[in-house]
């Protein structure tokens, strides 16, 4: 595990889940990091910070850390990107559950920056089209707003969450990852 753990450390932009499993009928978190060649798997009984210092890679890891907004992986000294598919995952549990429109727009506009990505890495563009860049920027900023409009801060006095904080739905959760 030493060789990959070291390739997945020096490699520029890695890949960070968890999922829960079963150990000798105990509940445990089995944590992976990857990156196009490497694999790191790791069990642990935790699931948070603790386990992912003693899996050793986050700590040393100063490239593009892509995740799921996990909290705890914030914490890590390195760049941070959002995974697509999850960001993906659960705009379309918003718009099914919730029927919100702007997540269903920012689903189709996430599928439309990737393919542009993937077009441009396809035909080995060394710069993107800043044109393009600003039409894909601005129409992503206006979701976000038309996303606010739909899920204003709660300042509902009854509605008080831990610490007399009002609690967020998850719409608005999602929604300020974007922002």
């Amino acid at each position: 595990m030493n060789i990959i753990r070291e390739k997945v450390i020096a490699s520029p932009v890695i890949h960070c889940d968890e999922t829960g499993m079963k150990i000798q009928g105990k509940r445990h978190w089995l944590h992976v990091v990857s990156t196009d060649k490497y694999t790191c798997y790791f069990a642990h009984p935790k699931r948070g910070s603790e386990a992912v210092d003693a899996m050793g890679i986050l700590l040393e890891f100063k490239g593009v850390a892509v995740h799921d907004g996990w909290k705890p992986y914030n914490g890590y000294n390195c760049d941070h990107a959002l995974c697509n598919a999850h960001l993906q995952r659960e705009l379309t549990g918003i718009e099914e559950n919730y029927k919100q429109q702007w997540a269903k727009d920012m689903n189709e506009l996430l599928s439309e920056m990737k393919k542009y990505a993937d077009e441009c890495k396809e035909e080995q563009v060394k710069d993107l089209d800043f044109e393009q860049v600003k039409a894909l920027e601005k129409r992503f900023n206006a979701l976000v707003e038309k996303g606010i409009e739909e899920n204003p801060p709660s300042l509902n006095p009854e509605r008080q969450g831990k610490c007399g904080k009002n609690p967020k739905t998850k719409a608005r959760n999602l929604l300020d990852r974007f922002i």
